[in-house]
């Protein structure tokens, strides 16, 4: 609708008096998307464990800056004895002939900037191919999404397989009856008469897709696992051997090699120049395990 002073204005709607529409569905959509993507990336931040890295570091932030930018620096400025710092990087040169970069700066949202080389620190990269994981959450994110929306669409036609006709003054009345079918409500409506609104038992001929939409998830699930080199429950066939399985998971191995062998090279070489102790390993709770071994261990020796 256009007024005048030629400036183009949207009629109010009369349900939002003139504020923006709030749609449910779009926004349930984005948060399902959110949900999935926060969860693979607490996983993937999750998997290496840095040993004795130095207290100034913060191993943290620095597998995040690894996980959405693929590269990270881990930096000893000079005149600052035993501090080292763990945080982002700009290349600050041209690539050799190798595709390495021997310079950049250590960089940080605050203005930190400090410039580095071989001989005050090291770039540490998330795998070998050196791009970062987090185009792959994105996708992985958005199919498990899909597939989360796909199931509450086919469970719906589940509990709703018939269609709701009368005449159209009693519309609203309709809109009341099938909200309280489709929140679990007894349907309760006063009606002058029975033939003020029909209700038509109506199959849609939607069938339950339960097992075969929980099995898609599964996969999904899978190649988000073998993504992050984690290892994922293969599904045991009959008279399927030890060294088929271990064979079907030799893709997983090779991933979680690529990027733990990323953070190990960057850690000799800190080792080498600089003299510390730091090693990367694949995360395991030991903490717990132990914790849990000696209380088992103390409450069979009291019973004994």
């Amino acid at each position: 609708m256009t007024r005048r002073g030629g400036k183009n204005r949207t009629k109010p709607n009369r349900y939002n008096c003139g504020n923006g529409m709030f749609w449910q569905s779009p926004n349930h959509n984005r948060q399902l998307v959110t949900l999935y993507r926060n969860i693979i990336m607490q996983m993937a931040m999750s998997r290496f464990r840095w040993v004795n890295l130095p207290e100034t570091c913060d191993a943290r932030f620095l597998e995040y800056t690894l996980l959405t930018e693929g590269v990270a620096t881990i930096l000893h400025p000079k005149g600052q004895p035993n501090v080292f710092y763990s945080t982002r990087c700009v290349f600050d040169s041209e690539p050799n002939v190798y595709n390495d970069y021997t310079k950049w700066r250590s960089v940080g949202n605050n203005g930190w900037s400090i410039y580095g080389s071989r001989e005050n620190g090291v770039l540490v990269w998330d795998n070998s191919t050196r791009f970062p994981l987090m185009e792959g959450i994105n996708i992985y994110a958005q199919e498990l999404a899909h597939i989360t929306i796909t199931k509450e669409i086919n469970r719906f036609h589940q509990q709703i397989p018939w269609i709701l006709t009368g005449p159209n003054e009693r519309k609203q009345d309709m809109v009341n009856l099938s909200k309280q079918v489709i929140g679990g409500e007894i349907a309760v409506l006063g009606l002058d008469s029975m033939d003020s609104i029909d209700v038509k038992n109506l199959s849609l001929a939607v069938p339950f897709l339960g097992n075969e939409l929980s099995q898609d998830e599964k996969n999904v699930w899978n190649r988000v696992f073998t993504m992050l080199g984690v290892a994922n429950s293969t599904l045991k066939m009959e008279r399927q051997t030890q060294d088929e399985i271990e064979s079907q998971q030799m893709p997983t191995t090779l991933v979680r090699s690529s990027s733990l062998e990323c953070r190990r090279e960057a850690a000799n070489y800190l080792n080498s120049k600089f003299g510390t102790d730091i090693s990367v390993v694949w995360y395991e709770d030991n903490e717990s395990r132990n914790f849990n071994f000696v209380t088992n261990l103390q409450a069979v020796t009291e019973t004994l």
